[in-house]
């Protein structure tokens, strides 16, 4: 069986939703199944959708909010759910990448979950690298259905702190009341959002 499990931790506003966003993203681009699950709703989704989709083989799963589910879970009466979708993925030679900012072994859940999680890989997410923080910004527009130029992600990225919560703060400052298209964002525009960040 070739099943591998991974927990992605990180602070809140760390940039673990955009990550599995990106990660889901780019394994449908190259034509492989890829699924996003939010944590809070995977009891829902697990009765209502999983029994007519079905994981595929080599498929990818990612659990945003994980540690919110497995928390909450025993409360539920939804202990054994997270150990079904484990053998359901593993059955099926898939991957699971769980999203929390909880460090695993920390969090309160079934013993027979905490070792299907501790069997997996732990890797904490950092700030990003100065090479990346172009790309990013761009991920971060382009989630949102937004557009920036180049040009104009260079002349935010000299002004604000290149950490993940300082850029996603700038952008919600541009989206608020304007059409944010490339042909209508103005450097003025983005002067003004980035004066507010200041303030």
């Amino acid at each position: 069986r070739k099943f591998s499990l991974i927990y992605l931790q990180g602070e809140k506003l760390s940039g673990k939703t955009h990550t599995g966003v990106y990660i889901v993203g780019r394994v449908q681009e190259l034509a492989r199944n890829a699924r996003l699950l939010r944590g809070p709703d995977l009891g829902e989704w697990f009765v209502d959708e999983l029994p007519t989709n079905p994981f595929k083989a080599c498929e990818l799963c990612v659990i945003d909010d994980a540690d919110i589910f497995l928390e909450n879970a025993q409360s539920r009466g939804q202990a054994g759910l997270f150990v079904d979708i484990v053998e359901r993925l593993a059955h099926a030679n898939g991957t699971l990448v769980l999203l929390g900012t909880i460090t695993p072994d920390k969090i309160a859940t079934s013993s027979q979950a905490q070792s299907r999680i501790g069997a997996g890989m732990h890797l904490v997410l950092g700030n990003p690298v100065e090479a990346d923080l172009n790309q990013l910004l761009h991920m971060i527009t382009k989630q949102r259905g937004l557009k920036l130029t180049e040009g104009k992600r260079s002349y935010i990225l000299r002004r604000v702190p290149r950490v993940i919560p300082a850029l996603v703060e700038c952008i919600e400052r541009l989206e608020e009341g304007n059409d944010f298209t490339e042909a209508s964002t103005s450097f003025h525009l983005l002067s003004e959002a980035l004066t507010l960040e200041r303030v």
